[in-house]
């Protein structure tokens, strides 16, 4: 009897998908009682406990699984092939964004070198697997590939779904009356921040001497706005390195840049969600007070695999509708593909033009390999920022023309297009050997870089699961704070320069002009000090009286 219990217990015994853990973790993070959970999804408060104390693990199956149809997790396939299926995964994610075409064929051919990729790195070649068509057949059933556009379709099915998409938003739009002003698009882009091209001296002079870098240090930026052009959200800017030198004693929260990193200097999924949860979603409240508008938002992003499907579902401080692009349309209807990214890319380099021919002109001239040595990442982000500030009003809602026709239609961006002639010109004027109208298009082009290898699908796998697990703060990282001597002294040395220039210069008006603005310029640090000295003068004063009150209660025991 006792047998026939088990097996009958056994055999009633459902499995619950990781869709299903992960809603009801979602449920318990937003306050539900345990008990009104299961009753909710039709579970006991046994299976509820056994998901909550297993999150850790759910929460990193979650992670790492790229779409949400693979979402049962099975024991019947092997470690390496479930492995595989991973990484094999976010490989046709990232080849889909970068418009390469995909067939039946190639995936099976990348599956079979991703295979033996890890099986090298278990050290175990016992197990075979030839990726047949039925393997291909249930893989792309398991991770809804069924509307990815393969070889011979992509021109006419990417064409079809971008033609189609406009409707869809247009009816979502309407349904949650969503005005421009509350309409998002975010992108992606890669930056060669110390890249010159390709046929100048300085690239030349990278191949012959090993110690000389000109172009190898690239970052990502996730850049966007509104659809109304009146809204640019701080950039998101990932770097390879946590705190590079230039950075040293500089607190990251005084940037004119949201700063995140990683080894690759991607955007993986636990960044997006953090940018998503604790900068976006604030920023559009303080947005929406501002300009006396409902707190919500329609964001509109691509299929990229740092894109977690789930971030409607997340609790953040107001509504959020996220919808996504139909995949392979990101060069076709994305906003910011269309105007906003080249054209920031125009203005950074045609700033770095201007500030090598200020640097290598004049008294203290420099040579450009000099500036080019000396040019840092702290350089980068500041012109970075005024690189973005540059964007127009008009070309931020020029380019939602391809997805949102009736919003731009009477809008002229043809004045806010980046005229590449001149930064030729620039170029031309630093001593730059050689520049053309095509190398400048070439550093302009949206850096998409080569397809992942087998060595950045594993690494990427890896961030995603356990990426950022130390949160404590370096002690380089922790801001330099100013001294209340420094800050005397330094104020005081600045006044008495800046009344020499007045004393010593016959033009009185250009001299006190300049003191005026100087003394403007550092009224912050004025101000700091100040402030400085009335909280010392308030603890003065309380240490004084404190005295003076327990004096006076001691007085009549003394006697």
């Amino acid at each position: 009897m006792g047998d026939c219990k088990k097996s009958e217990s056994k055999a009633t015994r459902k499995s619950i998908s990781l869709e299903t853990k992960m809603q009801v973790l979602r449920r318990l993070d937003a306050g539900q009682r345990q008990f009104d959970v299961g009753t909710a999804l039709n579970l006991s408060t046994s299976t509820i406990r056994t998901i909550l104390k297993n999150k850790e693990k759910i929460v990193s199956s979650a992670t790492t699984a790229t779409t949400t149809s693979a979402t049962k997790i099975t024991r019947s396939r092997s470690n390496v092939i479930e492995e595989m299926e991973k990484r094999l995964s976010i490989w046709i994610d990232d080849e889909v964004e970068r418009n390469m075409p995909l067939s039946q064929a190639i995936i099976m051919v990348k599956a079979r070198t991703i295979f033996n990729y890890i099986q090298n790195e278990k050290g175990d070649t016992s197990e075979n697997f030839v990726a047949s068509r039925g393997w291909f057949h249930l893989f792309k059933n398991r991770n809804n590939l069924h509307n990815m556009q393969l070889t011979g379709e992509a021109a006419s099915g990417d064409t079809k779904a971008a033609a189609a998409f406009p409707a869809t938003l247009k009816a979502i739009i309407e349904r949650g009356n969503y005005p421009p002003e509350l309409v998002f698009n975010f992108d992606e882009t890669g930056l060669f921040w110390k890249r010159m091209p390709k046929r100048t001296f300085l690239s030349r002079e990278e191949k012959r001497a090993p110690g000389f870098k000109a172009a190898k240090d690239r970052l990502t930026l996730l850049l966007g706005g509104n659809a109304n052009g009146d809204f640019k959200l701080k950039p998101l800017l990932i770097y390879h390195s946590k705190t590079p030198r230039a950075m040293k004693g500089i607190s990251k929260s005084t940037l004119p840049v949201i700063w995140e990193s990683n080894k690759k200097s991607w955007i993986t999924m636990k960044i997006f969600q953090n940018w998503f949860t604790e900068h976006f979603c604030p920023s559009i409240k303080r947005y929406c007070e501002f300009k006396n508008l409902e707190p919500k938002a329609l964001l509109l992003i691509d299929n990229a695999p740092s894109h977690p499907t789930h971030l409607s579902d997340l609790t953040t401080c107001i509504p959020v509708e996220v919808v996504f692009l139909p995949p392979n349309t990101t060069s076709l209807i994305q906003p910011m593909d269309q105007g906003v990214i080249s054209n920031f890319k125009a203005y950074y380099l045609r700033r770095t033009f201007r500030q090598l021919i200020d640097k290598t002109d004049g008294k203290d001239k420099q040579s450009i390999r000099d500036f080019w040595k000396n040019y840092n990442i702290v350089d980068a982000v500041d012109n970075i920022n005024l690189s973005w500030n540059e964007v127009t009003e008009k070309c931020l809602k020029g380019v939602w023309k391809n997805v949102w026709p009736e919003l731009s239609k009477d809008v002229d961006t043809r004045e806010s297009i980046v005229d590449v002639d001149e930064i030729v010109k620039l170029a031309d004027e630093t001593g730059l050997d050689n520049i053309n109208a095509q190398d400048i298009e070439e550093l302009l082009q949206v850096t998409t870089g080569e397809g992942l290898s087998n060595d950045d699908l594993k690494e990427f796998v890896e961030q995603q699961v356990h990426e950022d697990d130390e949160v404590s703060v370096s002690k380089d990282e922790e801001q330099k704070e100013l001294s209340t001597d420094f800050l005397k002294k330094s104020l005081v040395t600045i006044t008495d320069i800046m009344d020499q220039f007045v004393q010593n210069d016959l033009n009185f008006d250009r001299s006190s002009k300049a003191r005026r603005s100087v003394i403007d310029a550092v009224s912050c640090y004025r101000q700091l000090l100040a402030e400085r000295n009335r909280k010392r003068q308030t603890t003065l004063d309380d240490f004084i009286t404190k005295k003076q009150r327990i004096s006076n209660e001691e007085e009549p025991f003394s006697s």
